[in-house]
């Protein structure tokens, strides 16, 4: 078991067990909203909420309204999970993908990673300064290496804030973290 691992389980079980998760995603949407970064992009990449994360479906829908929306698709080739980024309109009926994770309808247009202004990135466990702890395939970290261009923002409830944990070399830190108290990275 990696030292992450712990992290990891406890993150999970904490996230699954927010009592008032559809309260405190509705003020983490409207922080976002609200942010100057969020109002600026116009190619932003999201996620659809999935085993109990942030649910940011109106961060979605707002960003789909007033630019380009993409939401990941995942896709295996030689075992290996990869992150491709497709474009999602509004009024789009997603389709389960890789894992049970929901993601834009096939034949829906991709963009380069490096093309990407804003992505919002979901995770188990966040630290207050950026390190990020997923799922554990590095999918996410492999995708996120690739976006030079991009501000990365993860996406979290305040309970999955943890002092600083050890990362990998491969790990991609995040350059703010989101939660409903306040946007980490942000100058007081």
């Amino acid at each position: 078991m990696s030292g992450k691992e712990p992290l990891r389980m406890r993150g999970r079980d904490l996230r699954k067990r927010i009592e008032n998760a559809e309260a405190l995603s509705g003020i983490i949407c409207e922080k976002i909203m609200r942010w100057n970064l969020f109002a600026e992009a116009r190619r932003i990449m999201s996620y659809y909420p999935f085993d109990g994360e942030a649910d940011i479906q109106k961060v979605n829908k707002a960003a789909a309204r007033s630019g380009e929306l993409y939401l990941p698709s995942v896709v295996s080739v030689a075992g290996i999970s990869s992150i491709s980024a497709k474009r999602f309109f509004e009024g789009a009926v997603c389709v389960t993908g890789k894992y049970g994770i929901s993601e834009p309808p096939h034949g829906a247009p991709v963009i380069k990673p490096e093309d990407i202004e804003l992505i919002f990135v979901p995770g188990i466990v966040f630290s207050r300064t950026g390190e990020r702890i997923g799922f554990g395939s590095g999918y996410y970290d492999r995708f996120l290496s690739s976006c030079v261009s991009a501000v990365k923002a993860g996406v979290c409830f305040e309970a999955q804030i943890e002092g600083n944990f050890k990362t990998e070399d491969s790990d991609v830190k995040m350059d703010f973290v989101i939660t409903e108290k306040r946007i980490y990275g942000e100058e007081k």
